[in-house]
């Protein structure tokens, strides 16, 4: 997935999912899409009508929403809003949730079902033959059905599970990089848990595989011989000797999803908000560290119990002393007066009757003594020494915000007197130790959000968007208002858009125009009237697209079909847009008028370093016009290479039985042509067990396969080459 990235790519498209409801019921028409469009190409998105091709153009524009995912051009963020890990990894504690709560209902219901079976074989004792159908009856096989969908339906979670845990590795994989405030050492444990948690799924994911596939085969071996006539006492003993292997197997499973819940658990507290991890952080403080007001009380403890011993304890009842004077907590430190004072010497405005009285309030540690010597002292800050003593106030309110000893001096101190025993291991400690530190820093997600790069649309930056962002659609008569004249259609864009015949690099355009074909000339800017502009731009355009001049006083429907889509065009250019989406713009044209209109795209991809994203299900159109296509199916990018390249080796089967459905228009050949009918469930029948990815099977040709089917087209590969 990762060479599927360019990095200098114009337009990126990242983990687009678009849902449609109806009726109360989703229908996903985008599926975690992921492209990226590079500067001045023609980018085809081609499928059948209904697979969502129309969908992700819209989306581009910005007149379809998203339900996921986001859109960047020049790497900033035009639609959606980038990935939130603490979003992520909350579904996939919902879904371990729900995969938990299927498995012990399973767990309950084979409980029931062997009690009913041995209560069977109690009272068939008599029996030593059986109809095979008489014998499914007896058993009701209705109950291992429901078993076996209950385990198909926990295999589709853990698969959902999985493709979240790879989305946020690629989220998270080099981020520092893009948001340089988040440390590389957070991005580390961030992978590292990740990591922990894909292991324990994996594990879980091939107990569930073994599972299902040994009630599968019950219920599949139930439909054959129906009539056939067995021995009871071995139909029984094989299904109670299936049954085991499933209880042993789930009750494994159990332990696996425990641990898995665990490790998932840090998982989300790592990547919440700090609100969250506050609330959490005091239960890993327990486990190494020592309450600030714990600790102190213990110090007085001690110190009582000292004082009246031997001079042997005197350097003890000393650094006693020490720590109470100069320990950092609300009740033995002033911190918000420290703020004060060092705030007025910021200021610059000093006020020495002010700053005595606040000293005045200042305990005894050693930081407020610092400050109460200065302001004695009347001496006076430099910028950096100010700078100094706010990085040192904040350090020391924020410690005592948290309100615990972290120093491993002062913990064992404290262990020692209390006589408490931690039964951790150096490594459990350590890594106790630095999960807490990972807890303590900013929010993941909020340092993603204040990176420029994520930074959400603003209103000014939305309609700036849709200028840069055009769409030509696929029916040109009814995009055109026909009470419009060709002249109000070209211009309207300008009306939101003044700039464009206001500014004087339009205007200076104008002036060597009107300067190189009159003789009176122009030498001053300022006396050309903006509508002069604006005609002259709308006139340009007109003429660029193959219009006559005297075509802008007309109505669209004085105007072919061909005709219209050019007027429908030049509305599109005139904006100067960055990218032009084409949705389906030949399809409702006359044939012979086809190429003109393509021949116009190319000369805009060459002239004015345009970008296209053309939308159709005709291949050779496609093929014609683009430089890249992807191949779409039910919201899937399935395939995805230059355009020769997918006609020359198609790898996907769906994009195999696309290619053979093109029309051969000579009839001998067609008579002779064999199409490919693609059928989804027996080309991917092991989908649920061996999960597919966008991967690049050839170098800059990418295709959605599992391991199997990359397996068989290698294999086939060294065949035929």
């Amino acid at each position: 997935m990762a060479n599927l990235k360019r990095n200098n790519a114009f337009l990126k498209i990242r983990d687009l999912s678009i849902v449609f409801r109806n009726k109360g019921k989703k229908f996903k028409a985008v599926n975690d899409t992921t492209i990226d469009i590079n500067r001045g190409e023609i980018f085809g998105l081609v499928g059948e009508s209904g697979s969502g091709k129309t969908t992700i153009a819209r989306s581009i524009v910005g007149v379809q929403g998203l339900n996921d995912g986001a859109i960047y051009m020049n790497d900033i963020i035009i639609a959606g809003r980038s990935a939130s890990l603490y979003k992520l990894n909350t579904s996939i504690t919902y879904k371990l949730k729900d995969f938990e709560n299927k498995v012990y209902s399973v767990t309950k219901y084979l409980r029931y079902l062997l009690t009913d079976l041995k209560k069977t074989y109690t009272d068939s004792k008599s029996i030593e033959t059986i109809i095979k159908k008489d014998f499914l009856k007896k058993i009701n096989i209705d109950k291992i059905i429901f078993i076996d969908d209950m385990y198909k339906y926990s295999l589709n979670i853990i698969n959902e599970i999985i493709k979240i845990q790879q989305r946020i590795i690629n989220f998270v994989k080099n981020i520092h990089i893009q948001v340089p405030k988040i440390p590389v050492e957070l991005e580390q444990s961030l992978l590292e848990k990740q990591k922990q948690v894909n292991e324990i799924i994996e594990e879980i994911k091939l107990k569930v595989e073994d599972i299902y596939i040994s009630t599968k085969k019950i219920v599949d071996k139930s439909k054959n011989d129906l009539e056939k006539t067995y021995k009871f006492k071995d139909l029984l003993s094989t299904l109670f000797k299936n049954l085991d292997f499933v209880v042993t197997n789930n009750n494994e499973l159990i332990s696996k999803i425990n641990v898995a819940k665990n490790i998932q658990n840090e998982n989300t507290l790592l990547t919440a908000n700090e609100r969250v991890k506050n609330k959490q952080l005091p239960k890993y403080y327990k486990k190494v560290y020592v309450s600030r007001k714990n600790f102190i009380e213990e110090c007085k403890n001690q110190l009582i119990k000292l004082s009246n011993s031997s001079l042997e304890n005197v350097k003890e009842i000393k650094l006693l002393n020490y720590y109470i004077k100069d320990f950092w907590s609300k009740s033995n430190m002033n911190i918000n007066y420290c703020f004060k004072i060092i705030n007025i010497y910021k200021s610059k405005n000093i006020d020495y009757v002010k700053l005595n009285n606040l000293a005045s309030k200042l305990f005894e540690t050693d930081f407020e003594n610092d400050l109460k010597n200065i302001v004695n002292n009347k001496k006076e800050l430099t910028d950096s020494e100010v700078e100094d003593y706010i990085k040192q106030a904040t350090y020391i309110k924020k410690i005592i915000d948290r309100d615990v000893v972290k120093d491993d001096e002062l913990v064992n101190k404290y262990n020692e007197w209390k006589n408490i025993k931690i039964d951790l291991s150096e490594e459990e400690k350590n890594n106790i130790t630095q999960f807490i530190e990972f807890l303590e820093l900013p929010s993941i997600d909020k340092l993603v959000k204040k990176s420029y790069i994520f930074k959400p649309v603003s209103r000014r930056a939305r309609k700036e968007n849709r200028r840069n962002i055009q769409m030509i659609f696929q029916d040109p008569s009814s995009s055109l208002n026909d009470r419009m004249s060709v002249d109000e259609i070209i211009g309207e864009g300008l009306v939101n858009y003044k700039d464009l015949y206001k500014s004087n690099e339009a205007k200076r355009e104008y002036m060597d125009y009107y300067n190189e074909n009159n003789n009176n000339k122009i030498t001053d800017i300022k006396t050309i009237k903006n509508k002069d502009v604006k005609k002259y731009l709308i006139l340009k355009t007109i003429k660029s697209v193959g219009l006559l001049p005297e075509h802008l006083s007309r109505y669209p429907h004085e105007f072919s079909g061909g005709q219209r889509q050019r007027i429908g065009i030049a509305r599109s250019l005139i904006l100067n847009p960055k990218i032009i989406v084409a949705d389906e713009p030949i399809s409702a044209l006359d044939v012979s008028i086809r190429a003109q209109v393509l021949n116009l795209f190319k000369k805009f991809q060459k002239e004015k370093d345009l970008t296209f994203i053309f939308v159709a299900h005709d291949l050779s159109v496609v093929r014609f016009i683009t430089d890249r296509i992807a191949v779409i199916y039910h919201g899937q990018i399935v395939e995805m290479c230059e355009a020769d390249e997918l006609f020359k080796n198609p790898i996907h089967p769906y994009t195999k039985s696309l290619l053979s459905a093109i029309p051969q228009p000579e009839p001998s050949l067609a008579r002779n042509k064999k199409s490919f009918v693609y059928n989804p469930d027996e080309e991917h029948h092991d989908y649920i067990f061996d999960l597919p990815n966008f991967v690049e099977v050839e170098k800059n040709h990418f295709a959605y396969l599992n391991d199997r089917e990359i397996k068989e087209y290698k294999k086939y590969r060294q065949i035929t080459n």
